[in-house]
């Protein structure tokens, strides 16, 4: 039996975190599997051989972010093609990031390249622009989706889709000790505390940084021996650590320690993005803010088809967990909500843990096995 050969690519670090849990299960199946494709840390560290060029060169936030380097994407696109048809896999799976996934596994198809072609964490074709799941139904051959409620999307297109949970529920979140982070990082059982969540990118954190520090100015004077506990990137490490300095705060990208380090917080402030739903799943108060180019925002607003930014909400199908996004990013105004979680923290807490409960049974998880062996055997089942 020939060696099983298998090209990943993932975009950005949710998609590194993904693809390594991923590579993890493939290998136990089969330590002979060879695997290649483009990653970062964590995919490397899992068993991918090299990345075929750095992964952050895909960490491209919006539309109007994207055109100034429309050329450097395309010959990014070109290259990985050339790579991918070199190496002839049995199976070129992408992780999330549609605008580069997608456009790699319509030019296998369109090129007549043997390999099946899957993609993990299916676009929100319930959230905007649901015609898509016909389109990419043209081009894939099986797609991993995180929420049971996305699977007939697809398939009604004719598209094999398997819906796996999302990967957070088996991560170590829901039995995480915060009281230990608090106790390793000197930090009193009683002391407040409020989680700052940066975002995972560059202009993420060049966006929320100002407005950050706004709010952090509020939060001091209200409250003079507040502490800080600010999760992020081993890449933004030095940055955030610098940008802090005069703060009593805590800066951490250990890995190990990463769900502790939320479930430490008494009420936190979080850039949208797939770290609200962990902290939500972690039942820490907080609110979600998010502010976007203007061109990027016009053209999105007239696209989304749901209420809500925040995943909890839209599971829930009700606003529960406070947003403020664009024009609506208002300091004054984010830290009221804040206060409040502050000022009631046990009150808040327990409410938000009955959210959190409430929340994981929308998703439906399969508690019985990882997202990421379940991914794994689709995946070996449709080669």
């Amino acid at each position: 039996m020939s060696v099983r050969k298998i090209f990943i690519i993932a975009g950005e670090s949710s998609g590194d975190v993904l693809g390594a849990d991923l590579i993890r299960s493939l290998l136990a199946v089969d330590p002979e599997t060879e695997i290649r494709g483009i990653g970062g840390e964590r995919m490397l560290e899992a068993g991918l051989k090299s990345s075929f060029f750095p992964m952050d060169e895909l960490s491209v936030m919006g539309i109007a972010e994207i055109l100034p380097k429309v050329p450097k994407f395309i010959g990014l696109i070109r290259k990985t093609v050339d790579a991918i048809k070199g190496f002839n896999p049995d199976v070129v799976v992408t992780i999330d990031s549609p605008d580069f996934s997608f456009r790699v596994q319509k030019a296998l198809w369109k090129e007549g390249a043997s390999a099946k072609r899957i993609h993990y964490v299916a676009p929100t074709v319930w959230a905007w622009r649901p015609d898509r799941a016909r389109k990419i139904a043209q081009f894939l051959d099986g797609i991993i989706c995180l929420f049971p409620f996305e699977v007939p999307y697809f398939e009604r297109e004719g598209l094999r889709a398997i819906s796996v949970g999302h990967p957070m529920v088996s991560s170590g979140l829901l039995s995480a000790n915060g009281a230990a982070f608090r106790s390793r990082h000197e930090i009193g059982q009683d002391d407040l505390v409020l989680g700052l969540f940066c975002g995972s990118r560059r202009r993420e954190l060049d966006m929320s940084l100002p407005i950050i520090r706004e709010v952090v100015g509020f939060a001091r004077e209200k409250y003079p021996d507040l502490k800080f506990i600010v999760p992020t990137l081993p890449k933004w490490q030095s940055r955030l650590a610098d940008e802090f300095l005069d703060l009593p705060c805590v800066v951490t990208s250990d890995v190990s320690e990463k769900y502790e380090a939320f479930r430490a917080c008494d009420a936190a402030m979080v850039v949208s993005g797939t770290v609200a739903l962990e902290v939500a799943l972690a039942g820490v108060p907080h609110v979600l803010f998010y502010k976007m180019g203007a061109v990027t925002w016009e053209i999105v607003k007239r696209m989304v088809r749901t209420t809500f930014a925040h995943l909890g909400n839209i599971l829930l199908d009700r606003a529960e967990y406070p947003e403020f996004i664009q024009e609506n990013v208002v300091s004054d105004e984010i830290f009221a909500t804040i206060a409040r979680f502050l000022d009631n923290r046990m009150e808040q807490r327990a409410r938000f843990s009955r959210l959190a409960r409430q929340v994981l049974e929308e998703m439906q998880p399969n508690l019985n096995e990882k997202a990421s062996d379940l991914a794994a055997s689709f995946i070996i089942k449709n080669i």
